[in-house]
């Protein structure tokens, strides 16, 4: 939910409406958009996994584990954080289009 405008703060409000104007102009994406787009591709990978009936890797076990501890240590239950952290993984409606999106040829770059 949005946070209500602070009229305090209007210089600040337009010049981040500037700056994100800027990224989508340059199809840039903001870090909370790349966020999203790594826990999407734990999902579909976990999908594939679940799939071939193999075990989930260690280093990825490890990766949602600490997720995990990172949620916890902000403050939030632990039992509650990995219910939903495990529903954001494996019960995603969209997975089946995101597993869609990844089987696209590759756009030519590398890490």
């Amino acid at each position: 939910m949005p946070r209500q405008a602070d009229p305090s703060n209007e210089t600040g409000r337009r010049a981040t409406e500037r700056w994100r104007a800027g990224l989508r102009t340059a199809a840039v994406p903001e870090a909370c958009h790349v966020d999203t787009a790594i826990a999407a591709a734990v999902s579909v990978y976990l999908a594939r996994v679940q799939e071939s009936g193999e075990d989930v890797p260690p280093p990825i076990k490890s990766v949602i584990a600490d997720a995990l501890r990172i949620l916890e240590s902000r403050g939030y239950d632990a039992a509650g954080a990995k219910r939903k952290a495990m529903g954001r993984l494996l019960y995603r409606r969209d997975r089946e289009r995101l597993r869609k999106s990844v089987e696209k040829p590759p756009c030519g770059r590398s890490l």
